[in-house]
């Protein structure tokens, strides 16, 4: 009877044991279940706000930087949010680099474009392309150190390019300006001088003419403005002032 009981007594406790064994199994099966589904609402949530910032992204618009950097700095910590958010920064950079220079190409005015003859023009571009490299300095959270280091390159060659121009027209204006004065200079100088030619051929005298009292009434420096008109018209150039007093001489008889 009491070895009876002892073996029902060891029959209960197995039992008890294999209740208990498999109650801890569900309760840890149970545990697993609930970790997995917080896992996965987390991955959710994670994707959900990389999703966010990556929808908003507009390549087109250098401010699409502060959002890949925002993209970047996620605290992520499933391997699922981290995976992703890796396979948008790779993606975004390049894009936002591309854009970048495709931009700076975009900033660099053609030397058949007229825009390459006007000073001011050339001025504010370069103003706004060595402001943009100012920015490209403080990239360096996306991009890295030999990319940075090209673009501000190009923008120094075209820059280069652009201010070599001004210095260039600035000499061409310069020069206009100093052949307008001569030119000037001159035409001042051929009327004074034909003023005194006129004023010396018609100063009264025992051999005075006929033919020359008349010719005092007409004004030579209207006389010598036609024929620089006409000579212009008909050679292209303006007449030396040898040229005009020739002319007048002609126009007196004293030379044929």
């Amino acid at each position: 009877m009491k070895s009876k009981n002892k073996v029902i007594a060891v029959v209960i406790l197995v039992i008890i044991s294999f209740g208990i064994f498999f109650i801890k199994k569900n309760i840890d099966h149970q545990k697993e279940l609930r970790a997995q589904k917080v896992y996965e609402n987390k991955v959710t949530t994670e994707k959900k706000r990389i999703n966010e910032l990556q929808n908003s992204i507009s390549i087109d618009n250098e401010i699409v930087i502060n959002t890949v950097v925002k993209i970047k700095n996620l605290n992520l910590k499933t391997k699922e949010a981290q995976s992703l958010k890796s396979k948008y920064i790779e993606k975004d950079v390049k894009a936002v680099y591309e854009y970048i220079e495709s931009n700076i190409n975009k900033k660099d005015i053609p030397n058949n474009d007229v825009r390459f003859n006007n000073i001011n023009e050339l001025q504010s571009n370069i103003a706004t392309l060595e402001n943009d490299a100012k920015s490209y300095q403080e990239m360096e959270n996306i991009f890295n150190k030999n990319k940075i280091e090209f673009l501000i390159n190009k923008v120094s060659e075209i820059t280069q390019k652009e201010k070599d121009q001004i210095v260039k027209l600035q000499a061409e204006e310069t020069e206009k300006a100093r052949l307008l004065a001569e030119e000037e200079k001159a035409k001042k100088e051929q009327e004074l001088l034909l003023k005194q030619s006129v004023s010396d051929q018609f100063t009264p005298s025992q051999n005075a003419s006929t033919n020359n009292n008349l010719n005092q009434t007409i004004d030579p420096v209207a006389e010598a403005d036609e024929f620089r008109k006409n000579f212009k018209e008909q050679y292209g150039r303006e007449p030396s002032s040898g040229e005009i007093q020739m002319d007048w001489l002609r126009k007196q008889g004293i030379v044929k």
